[in-house]
Parts: structure tokens; sequence; C-alpha cells
């Protein structure tokens, strides 16, 4: 607005300024004809021709035309220059409203046709129909960190040439990172629901890149304006709601947005601001579930379990709130607290019980988590040798690279490491071969009827007879009943946990457990069970 209301002011000036010179150039000639003035210089320069006028004149002549050659260059030079700044202008304002990797229209320009849009709706009859689609790429850091940034790049403008090629002339927009939106308009008689398909399959086509081969899982969620929705901007919300009710359902690519996203969106919006609230004011507590050598019967520590109590006293399983620390980029400062205090609670037991604490896959992607456990147990005074950290299959695979080094790194000062959840995510030999551990833990999915199943049975003889021939100490995890634990010490496991042995318990529990001067120096487990279960 500034710019027009100056450009206004200088055409205004230019042409007073042109008015004024020509009213005075008419004047000048009006009265120098009158006068007869050529015919007076020509007689004065001959009488004076001994001063050499007519030489002067000529200079002045010679003088105004380079003038006006000069003025005419400058003029040129500025009007390319303007047209350069106006060029400038223009690619900023495309800058500005379009995303420069892929060319297609940005959040900014998104906004203003939504402005547009529903600021020119008629206030009356019929209203054309509209979808919006939500687009969300699945496994995309993954390719930047596979192949590196310049296959992601790749990779993006090639989706978006396809999004655009399929979607013709509707608008295709690039909202950032891995996301993009699609509005258009429907025609009569068109199957929305097939149309999301088109846009997963568009999608998820492999693309090569520089010889090799690169694809990604997509989320669609899609709102039909005015059917679901009251505007356009409305319909952008609940296309976003509905793709992530698509991203977690993990059953269908697309979705159709309904109500009932909208209050689970509301729902999950409220419990994100209690987890925060949560996690600043330190709400979120440490329980100990006892860890059991089975040949002794005695505890040998214990794994800290996450646990969240709201103020109006629901309480939230670590399967809703971990996943939403994760997600919300809250899962190191959790974790950091909660390790701390359960730091903090170890410094009160005998010195040979052990804490066993777990990290989420996304920790072993920061490679400053080393020396933020190594910060913690200097501050709370933990020996290093009495910590254990459990990570998972899953974890390693993600940045096998990285979680090497830090892993590594964490055996290098004395803490030790265990293989958590063993067999039900990228079990190999090839990851106890590069990995240096402990301890592996027999995940409770095989346990629970490995007596009765025969493959199951199989499968945890196999893991521990591959654990005792490479110096690895077992756990099996989810021990629910005598029989299991009794088949578990025959078959040589060398501890175990589960209800049987210890439910997860607050920490002056734990504490009271290991000064009850009952427990220790049992000679079977059933001798520790009896605390276990006192303080269960």
């Amino acid at each position: 607005m500034c710019k027009g209301v100056t450009m206004s002011i200088l055409r205004k000036r230019a042409l007073v300024d042109a008015v004024v010179l020509l009213v005075l150039m008419g004047a000048g000639w009006a009265y120098f004809s009158s006068i007869e003035a050529f015919e007076l210089l020509a007689e004065f320069v001959e009488r004076y021709e001994d001063w050499e006028l007519d030489e002067l004149v000529t200079s002045l002549v010679l003088i105004g035309i380079a003038g006006f050659v000069y003025a005419v260059r400058r003029y040129n030079d500025a009007r390319g220059e303007l047209d350069r700044r106006k060029q400038a202008e223009a690619n900023v304002q495309w800058l500005a409203q379009n995303d420069a990797l892929t060319e297609l229209p940005n959040r900014r320009f998104l906004n203003g046709f939504l402005q547009c849009f529903d600021d020119a709706r008629p206030s009356g009859g019929e209203t054309r129909r509209h979808a919006v689609f939500s687009i969300d790429l699945d496994g995309f850091k993954q390719v930047n960190d596979l192949h590196g940034h310049f296959a992601g790049d790749a990779l993006l403008k090639t989706i978006a040439q396809r999004l655009a090629m399929l979607m013709d002339d509707d608008l295709v927009v690039r909202l950032g990172g891995d996301e993009f939106l699609v509005v258009t308009d429907l025609s009569v008689g068109t199957d929305v629901a097939r149309l999301a398909d088109r846009i997963a399959e568009a999608v998820t086509q492999p693309v090569r890149v520089e010889g090799f081969q690169v694809e990604v899982g997509v989320s669609v969620g899609y709102a039909v304006y005015p059917d679901q929705v009251t505007s356009l901007a409305d319909g952008v919300r609940c296309a976003d709601i509905a793709m992530y009710a698509a991203k977690q359902s993990r059953v269908s690519a697309t979705m159709a947005f309904d109500c009932d996203m909208a209050d689970e969106a509301a729902r999950r919006l409220k419990l994100e601001s209690a987890f925060r609230r949560a996690v600043r004011d330190d709400a979120i507590t440490p329980h100990f579930q006892p860890l059991i050598d089975l040949e002794s019967g005695d505890v040998y520590g214990f794994e800290v379990l996450a646990r969240w109590t709201t103020s109006d006293g629901e309480v939230i399983p670590p399967s809703v709130f971990i996943p939403l620390a994760e997600q919300t980029g809250l899962i190191t400062d959790m974790s950091e607290r909660l390790l701390a205090k359960a730091c903090r609670e170890a410094t009160l037991w005998p010195d040979h019980l052990g804490l066993s604490f777990n990290l989420s896959p996304t920790q072993l992607s920061d490679r400053l988590i080393g020396l933020r456990i190594l910060t913690v147990l200097k501050e709370t005074g933990l020996s290093p040798h009495r910590l254990e950290i459990e990570v998972t299959e899953s974890a390693m695979v993600q940045d096998g690279d990285a979680a090497l080094e830090i892993l590594n790194g964490l055996r290098a000062a004395g803490i030790r490491t265990a293989l958590d959840d063993f067999g039900t995510g990228y079990s190999s030999l090839s990851q106890i071969a590069r990995f240096s551990f402990d301890r592996i833990k027999i995940d409770r999915s095989f346990i629970g009827d490995f007596l009765e199943n025969e493959k199951q049975n199989n499968i945890v003889r196999a893991i521990i007879a591959l654990s005792h021939g490479l110096s690895i100490r077992t756990t099996a995890e989810g021990v629910e009943d005598a029989t299991q634990l009794e088949a578990l010490r025959a078959l040589g496991c060398d501890a175990g946990q589960g209800y049987l042995l210890g439910r997860p318990m607050k920490a002056e529990d734990a504490r009271a457990l290991v000064g009850d001067a009952r427990y220790g120096g049992q000679d079977n487990v059933e001798g520790a069970l009896r605390p276990a279960a006192k303080s269960a």
C-alpha cells in the first residue's frame, strides 16, 4: 500500500514538472520571437568578433547536445534499473507465496486463497462443492537418513509433479516438510474416496534417484465443503484431523473426516496440554518393578516405569503418554527428570542393587543422550555400574550408527546395556554381533504360553541357549505363575520379572521391600515372593 502511494506521488510530480517546463519553454519562445532574439544575437556576435563569441555559442550548443545525450543515456539506465527492481520484487513476491523446491504454492498463498474464497461465498443459493485433502508422507525422514537430503529433495519434487498432474487445474500446496494439501472443485458425481485413493497411489509409487529406488508411505485425510464443514478454512483443519486419524489407525492410508475425529482431536489437545503441565510440574513419577535372580531368589535390582496420575485422579497409561512425549518432543526432558528421581531413590538402597532404565527409539538419535545420562549420575551420586540402560531392537534399526556410538560410550563409562523385548522387532544375529549387550530380555509374548505352545517353547529355549553361548545374561518378562517360573529356572534363565515376582510399586514400597530382613539370602525364589506380594 505504501509502495503504491509513493509511486502515485512520483507520477504526479513528474507530470507537474513537465507542464511547468512546457509553459516556460512556450513563454520563452514567444518572448524571444517577439524581439527577434536570434538576429540580435547574431548582430552582437559579429560586432564583437574579437571576443570570439561565436566559438562560445558553438560550445554552449555542443554542451547542450552532450547534456541531452547524457540525460537520455541516464534515463535508459534508470529505466533498466527500474525494470530489474520490478523483476526482483516480482521474484520476492513469488518466493513469498511459493515453495522454492517444488514450485508449488505455499502456506501463505493458501491463507490468502482461503480468505478470498470464504469472503466471496454467496449469501444464498447453491454452493459449489469442494474437497480438501491433507497429505502427509510416512517414512520421509528415513529417506533423508539413508540416502541423503538430495534424495529427499528429489522425492518431494517428483511427488509435487505427480500431484500437480493428477489434480490438473486444482490447487496443490506444499505446506512444509513432507506435508501437502489439495483443494479441488468437485463435479457432480465425483467419488471423493476414490480420488483420495488415487492421490495415495500417486504418492506411494517408487521414485528412482541416481540409480536407486526410493519410496514412502502416505496418510491422506479429507473433508468436503459444504457437506461436512461450514468454510473452506475449516475444511483444511478437518482434513488435517482426518489425516492424523489415518496415520494413527494404520488400517487405511486414507480417511474421511467425521465429527468423532474432532472430539478426539479436542481430547488429544487437552491431554497434550495436561501432559506438558505434568512434565513442567514434575508430575511424572517413577515406579519400581523388582528384578529377581532366579537362582538365589533375591532382588538384584528394579526396573523404572513411568507413571502419570492427573490432578483429577485419572491414571494415564504409559502406552498413551510415552508416544505423546515422543511426538511433542518432551521425551528427553521427561526421561531426564524421571531418571534423576529414580537415581536419587536408588542411592538409598543397598549398593548391590541395580537400576534398569528404558530409552525410547527417538532418544537413540540424540548423540548427546550419553552425556545427559552421565550428568544425571554425577548430580545424583549414583555409581554408573549400578545403572542398566534398556533399548529395543527397533531403536537400533532407526539409526544404527548413532545407537552404536551411544551404547559404546555408555559401556565405556561403566553403564550396563540390555536388549529389551527381544524377538518382537528386527531380531537377527547381526544385531547381537554388532552391539555388545550385558543382558537380553525375553519378551512377555513368548513367556505367556510357552509351556503350552511348542513353537514358543523352542524359541525361549533357543534364546536362552544363544545367550549362554555368548555369555549374555537373560531376563524373562511377564512371569505370572509358579509353573512358568520353575520351567524358566530349569532352562537356565538367569532372572525373571512379572506380577508373580512383584508388581510395579511406589518408591517407599520399594524401599521397604529391600529393607525387609526376610528378603535376601533365600535359597529359592519362593522365599522372595512373600515380601514382593506383600508390597504389591
